[in-house]
C-alpha cells in the first residue's frame, strides 16, 4: 500500500512477492519493498510482479548476488533502464554478470547507471571507433542485450590495454570495471 498499490494490485502481486521472499530467504517486507520500488522504477505494473519475482529469483540463484543486493542495484539503475525501455531480464543478466566479477549492490548500480546514462557526446568517439550503437538503423533503441552483445563483439580481440581504454571512454572511469565484467563474460 505504501507503494501506491490498490487492494486488487496487492492481491494480484502478493503471490510472486511471497514466493520470492521464500526463495531468497529475505523477509517479506524487504522483498515487497524491493519488488514494488523496482517495478515502479522500470515502468511496470503490479500485475508484472510474479514474472518480475521469477526473474530476480533466477538471477540471484544463477549468479553471485542475492535479492537484497539486487534491490540496492535497482535503486541506482532501474529508473534509467526503465526510461530507456530496457527489460528486467536483460538488466538482471547484466547485474548477475557484474556480480560474478565482484561488482555488486550499490557499486553495480552506480556502474550500470553511468554506462546507460553516459552523455553521448562523451562516448561518441569511442562508440564510432568501435562501431557500437545504442540504436537500430530505424532509430529505435536496441535492447540492453543487443547493446551488450554489440560491445562484446566490437571489443573482442583488442589488446587488454586498448580494451580497458575503450571501456573507460564508453562508460567513464567509475563504470569501466562494470562494463568490462559484462563485456568479458557475455
Amino acid at each position: 500500500a505504501m507503494a501506491g498499490w490498490k487492494t486488487e494490485d496487492m492481491l494480484n502481486g502478493i503471490e510472486g512477492i511471497m514466493n520470492l521472499a521464500a526463495a531468497s530467504g529475505e523477509d517479506l517486507a524487504t522483498t515487497s519493498d524491493i519488488v514494488t520500488d523496482a517495478l515502479t522504477a522500470m515502468g511496470l505494473q503490479a500485475s508484472d510482479s510474479g514474472h518480475f519475482a521469477d526473474v530476480l529469483a533466477a538471477a540471484s540463484s544463477n549468479s553471485n548476488t542475492n535479492v537484497g543486493m539486487m534491490g540496492e542495484t535497482f535503486k541506482y539503475v532501474a529508473p534509467v533502464a526503465g526510461a530507456l525501455g530496457y527489460n528486467i531480464e536483460d538488466l538482471s543478466q547484466a547485474i548477475g554478470l557484474m556480480a560474478n566479477s565482484g561488482i555488486k549492490s550499490t557499486q553495480a548500480g552506480t556502474a550500470l547507471r553511468s554506462i546507460l546514462a553516459r552523455p553521448p557526446k562523451e562516448a561518441a568517439a569511442a562508440m564510432e571507433k568501435y562501431d557500437i550503437s545504442m540504436k537500430n538503423s530505424d532509430g529505435s533503441m536496441k535492447s540492453l542485450m543487443e547493446v551488450m552483445e554489440n560491445m562484446r563483439d566490437s571489443l573482442r580481440g583488442l589488446p587488454k590495454d586498448e580494451k580497458a581504454a575503450a571501456a573507460a571512454a564508453l562508460g567513464g572511469q567509475e563504470a569501466m570495471s562494470g562494463l568490462l565484467s559484462i563485456v568479458n563474460a557475455s
